[in-house]
């Protein structure tokens, strides 16, 4: 019962209330007239009706209690009856758990494997130091010289590929931008002049040239209509023939641009322009200017003297060299920019058991902010240092999240094979583990239900052909699903989607 129902009386309550407050009144009147009459009896007739009284009121106030209980138990009830299982993901006292149909089942090819044990696994710890890798980090630098006027990232940031990190001045930028406008501006006024010969000096040229054949040719037809009519003479005739055959050859030569000379050598100085103009052009754009820039045409503008330093790929920045202000050099590293999806770890492993190891060997990587995670040995150093007499073995570890960095300790396990001293360990095949955001599951069929399988969270070791240890979560002859697990696994997605979008 609520605070609010014992303060506010409901209707019922002052109902009865004002029925007791009646009967008192009764009572005392009463009272009144046996006490005139008889005074014992008054007295004990009193006492008999005042204890009547507070037994009804106390019977009708349980009565009201148990009601009020008895509508909030229906309203929980009834809130429970309301919840209704997802097909596919259900999560009761027993744990999270996924069904599937029959239909499904089958399109699936689940199969199981049995808990066992084996040998325990024989491990050698030692501490190793995460680094970068060297063929994941390529450093950003600049093409030209200048100051750094702007830097807009730090240790640390994701950068993508491309991404503007520092702005540059370069007064050997701008230099080169006042030569591209001037180049542009020669070859402008190469075309001109080109455009101004072929339009007016080549075209008087051909004309006069055409009128002189035009002519010779005329002479020509009439010289040798003349001979046969038998006016004229032989001579004639080869006279007007050499004319001819001259204005010919005079007017092929004006008709013909690349023999004029004028033109031809306004020609080459348009060649000449537009190869300088191209070549200052590439000029820029191996410095990192944009194209847009490039393009214009005021190379006069204060900005043409700033040129950007770009991310070579996608990355973290591990590192920055200077700050906004620093005078730099072309081709000075300013930025390191790493890929941090694969990290090394270096491990120096005693002489004793670097025979052990091989390449592509399996390791446990163990870190207070990763958790467990495995590596592969990469490579191992032939040598050993004569002071410690040690190998400096590298492992490849992948960090999809990013939570190593470079410079953190870790611990590493190796597999150095099995030892029957240490007892026996529960094995279940490598195929039965899923990975589940920061969790390690396996699927437990359950026995009494067909199709549905119980979605149990274990705590593993390292693999070892084709085995994961398994240190918490399951017990000795219990099944996991091993082929098709991952089938459940997505199964168990859609079902949370689902729940989450409830």
């Amino acid at each position: 019962m609520s605070n609010k129902n014992i303060a506010e009386p409901n209707e019922h309550e002052r109902n009865d209330e004002g029925e007791l407050e009646r009967l008192e009144n009764n009572l005392d009147s009463a009272d009144l007239k046996v006490e005139t009459t008889r005074p014992g009896l008054a007295k004990s007739a009193r006492a008999w009706i005042v204890t009547a009284v507070i037994a009804g009121v106390i019977a009708v106030l349980g009565i009201i209690w148990i009601a009020s209980r008895g509508s909030s138990t229906d309203v929980n009830v009834a809130v429970k009856e309301e919840k209704k299982e997802e097909p596919g993901h259900t999560e009761g006292e027993e744990g999270e758990e996924v069904k599937l149909d029959p239909e499904m089942l089958e399109s699936a090819g689940i199969q199981t494997e049995t808990v066992t044990q084996r040998p325990a696994i024989a491990k050698l710890y030692v501490t190793g130091a995460v680094e970068l890798n060297p063929e994941t980090t390529e450093m950003a630098t600049p093409l030209v010289g200048g100051r750094l006027e702007q830097v807009f990232y730090g240790v640390g940031d994701y950068v993508q590929k491309g991404a503007t990190l520092a702005l540059i001045s370069s007064p050997q930028l701008a230099e080169m931008h006042g030569k591209t406008n001037e180049a542009r501006t020669r070859l402008n006024l190469a075309n001109a002049n080109l455009a101004r010969v072929q339009k007016a000096e080549n075209r008087v040229s051909i004309l006069q040239a055409k009128a002189k054949l035009d002519e010779a040719e005329a002479t020509l037809r009439r010289t040798k209509r003349l001979i046969e009519l038998g006016a004229g003479a032989g001579k004639d005739a080869v006279a007007a023939d050499t004319n001819y055959r001259t204005a010919k050859a005079d007017y092929d030569f004006q008709s013909n641009i690349g023999l004029n000379k004028e033109i031809q050598t306004a020609k080459a100085e348009v060649e000449t322009a537009r190869i300088d103009f191209a070549e200052l052009q590439n000029q820029l754009r191996t410095l990192g200017v944009s194209e847009t820039k490039i393009q214009s045409t005021d190379h006069r503008n204060e900005n043409n003297s700033q040129v950007a330093v770009r991310a070579p790929l996608s990355g973290v920045i591990t590192e920055r060299k200077f700050n906004s202000g620093a005078g730099v050099e072309a081709a000075m590293p300013i930025f390191a920019i790493s890929n941090l999806s694969t990290v090394y770890v270096i491990a120096n492993v005693p002489e004793a058991n670097v025979g052990k190891l091989f390449v592509g060997a399996i390791a446990e990587i163990k870190s207070p902010s990763i958790g467990t995670i495995n590596g592969r040995v990469g490579y191992i150093d032939p040598r050993l240092d004569e002071t410690s007499r040690t190998a400096r073995v590298r492992l490849e570890v992948p960090n999809t999240n990013g939570k190593l960095r470079a410079g953190m300790f870790t611990e590493v396990g190796f597999q150095t094979g099995t030892n029957t001293t240490d007892g026996e360990e529960l094995v279940v095949p490598s195929d039965a583990i899923q990975r589940e955001g920061e969790k390690t599951i396996v699927f437990v069929p359950k026995d009494d239900e067909p199709g549905a399988f119980e979605v149990r969270e274990v705590e593993v070791g390292g693999d070892i052909e084709g085995y994961t240890r398994v240190i918490s979560g399951l017990k000795l002859g219990e099944k996991v699903v091993t082929k098709g697990s991952f089938t459940l696994k997505t199964q168990m997605q859609k079902g949370e989607m689902g729940e989450h979008g409830h």
